[in-house]
């Protein structure tokens, strides 16, 4: 019939088209709050997950759960998908990872009008997507951004000490076929690591952007932009990260800078950007100084967090098309931490085994990293799954740990790339 398989079934559904949603979320704490905050709402969520032990699956607010039988790049993807629109009889589609949108940017046509896609244009997408043309774009706004190039270029000869050490890698444009680094972000001290950096990805060092490495936590700023101006702005500082040279936050907490806020909202301007995306700085919290790092077209790690605080990013993005005239700014709780339990876990694992930190950061003791782990088990700290009304998300997250602990690598947006094998 078709190329997806039901997993999970509600009864109570909306009747009105509008209000219900195809959202593509995975198996993560991420998809997991997308889906809460859309159906706390009124609003019906038939979710796409990886496999029926995924968080959103297990998930009271999921009206349905299903999984995709084709690769995400394959035509035979999108046929699902359009398939289970109409089968579903939804009013829209709401991706989280950016591989979702990069698929279905350039299927728009095949869905709206009768069926809204929640991202952005390809143009404004693959603008916010290349780290190389943003770094442009801050220098001549006037917005701090490290000193870089590509690393194709930094190997020339001529161009040898144009970047001073330390420096950080990160991949130029991901949503391109190959040409991805096997890390977020790797470091050089020196001029050795420089090179032996340069040996894993010198056959694609032109998609490969390197900047003089700035000191500070990571900030992440979430902004719903609507009608070319922010209508509720988020944000928060990302406390622990896996893997920790430079990672996914697995711990933050909520709170406001407005420097970097005015100068978000000011990249976002310049790209005509519209919807929901976030933007990531270095932030040093002892000078106030900071740098621009990326724009992630998409709901950010930090959903979680997000929502708690009272930021309700994906009902918020649903009322930006469906019902604007109702669209209203809630209180955002500043001081709110939260984590995602096994990926602090493998936080406190990584800092005991002795894992690479950034250039100038402290390895805290290991009985102060355990610690650390424990006081923030109390109840000042949120867990990313855990709910009183929604429990089996975090029943489900617990039982999984033991496979998780010790990893290296942890994706909290649900990317598809990473998918394991269905049971």
């Amino acid at each position: 019939m078709y190329a997806v398989k039901q997993i999970n079934k509600k009864k109570k559904e909306s009747t009105d088209k509008r209000r219900s949603v195809l959202a593509m979320v995975g198996d993560t704490q991420v998809g997991l709050w997308v889906v809460r905050s859309l159906a706390q709402n009124g609003i019906t969520v038939h979710s796409i997950v990886k496999s029926k032990y995924g968080q959103p699956a297990q998930s009271c607010y999921s009206t349905s759960a299903w999984v995709m039988e084709s690769p995400t790049n394959s035509p035979e993807f999108v046929d699902e998908i359009e398939s289970l629109v109409k089968l579903l009889d939804v009013g829209s589609i709401m991706p989280v990872a950016e591989t979702y949108h990069n698929v279905l940017i350039d299927q728009r046509d095949r869905f709206e009008p009768d069926v809204h896609l929640f991202s952005p244009t390809r143009e404004c997408f693959d603008k916010v997507t290349d780290k190389d043309y943003m770094q442009s774009l801050c220098q001549k706004l006037g917005v701090p951004v490290a000193k870089g190039m590509r690393l194709d270029q930094l190997m020339a000869p001529e161009n040898r000490d144009a970047l001073q050490l330390p420096l950080v890698f990160r991949t130029r444009r991901q949503n391109i076929q190959g040409g991805q680094a096997p890390w977020k972000a790797a470091y050089a001290e020196t001029e050795e690591e420089l090179q032996q950096v340069y040996e894993q990805v010198k056959t694609y060092a032109d998609n490969i952007i390197v900047q003089e490495y700035c000191p500070g936590a990571e900030d992440h700023v979430q902004i719903m932009m609507h009608e070319g101006e922010p209508f509720m702005v988020g944000d928060y500082i990302g406390e622990h990260h896996m893997p920790l040279a430079g990672g996914v936050t697995t711990q933050r907490v909520s709170c406001h800078h407005e420097d970097l806020v005015n100068d978000a909202i000011k990249l976002f301007k310049a790209v005509g950007y519209d919807g929901l995306g976030g933007l990531q700085f270095h932030y040093d919290p002892d000078t106030g100084k900071y740098i621009f790092l990326e724009i992630n077209p998409r709901f950010i790690g930090g959903t979680p967090t997000l929502i708690m605080a009272g930021f309700q990013t994906s009902f918020l993005f649903w009322q930006s098309h469906f019902e604007p005239e109702k669209m209203k700014k809630t209180p955002y709780k500043l001081g709110l931490r939260s984590r995602i339990l096994g990926g602090d876990a493998n936080w406190m694992i990584g800092m005991i085994r002795g894992d690479q930190l950034p250039p100038g950061q402290k390895r805290t003791g290991k009985i102060m990293t355990i610690l650390k782990f424990l006081w923030n088990c109390g109840p000042w700290t949120k867990d990313d799954s855990f709910m009183w009304r929604d429990p089996k998300p975090f029943l489900v997250d617990f039982m999984q740990m033991s496979k998780k602990l010790g990893a290296q690598g942890h994706d909290i947006i649900g990317n598809p790339e990473s998918q394991n094998s269905k049971h």
